[in-house]
């Protein structure tokens, strides 16, 4: 059997899919949840397995080792993602399938950037909410995590609206 640990649409699975030989757990977003999987493993083979998801609540408490290897990691970091890079008066989310707070910050900083006339992203639900208030450089590497390229193109308006209806599709 193998085994698929997605998070690819950040949906949560309650209990496990088996698609064929392969098991499909995922375990929600943002860190809502935490999935737990146990196997039990005889000759290199899955014998059997237990799955669930443990909401991630105030009275849940991490666990020390873990908390110290994460501090760890972050400590030569800490300074430069803890640095306020701006301020928003408006909370900054990317929760809905059509258009977010969040997006529109982006798209409006690439059209102020490159001096287009209209910017589009690949619509990404991932992206740690960001309250209204100040912004770190933490909340800026939340939004999103790697740096990924901007392109430009010259398109028609026939154009535009084909690629808008082509996603409408695929989306909904």
């Amino acid at each position: 059997m193998d085994i698929c640990l997605s998070g690819h649409t950040h949906n949560r699975l309650y209990q496990s899919v088996l698609v064929g030989q392969t098991m499909v757990i995922q375990s929600g977003l943002h860190g809502s949840f935490l999935g737990r999987l146990d196997l039990t493993v005889e000759g290199k083979r899955v014998t059997s397995y237990r799955h669930r998801l443990i909401a991630i609540t105030p009275d849940l408490h991490p666990d020390d080792e873990v908390e110290g290897m994460i501090s760890t990691i972050l400590e030569p970091s800490r300074e430069f993602l803890g640095q306020v890079v701006g301020e928003t008066a408006t909370p900054l989310d990317r929760g809905g399938m059509l258009e977010t707070t969040m997006d529109n910050l982006l798209l409006q900083s690439i059209v102020d950037l490159t001096g287009a006339e209209v910017a589009f992203s690949n619509g990404w639900r991932y992206g740690a909410p960001v309250p209204s208030g100040p912004v770190k450089m933490n909340d800026l590497y939340n939004i999103i995590p790697e740096n990924p390229p901007v392109s430009m193109v010259n398109l028609t308006g026939y154009e535009i609206k084909e690629i808008l209806e082509e996603n409408l599709e695929r989306t909904f």
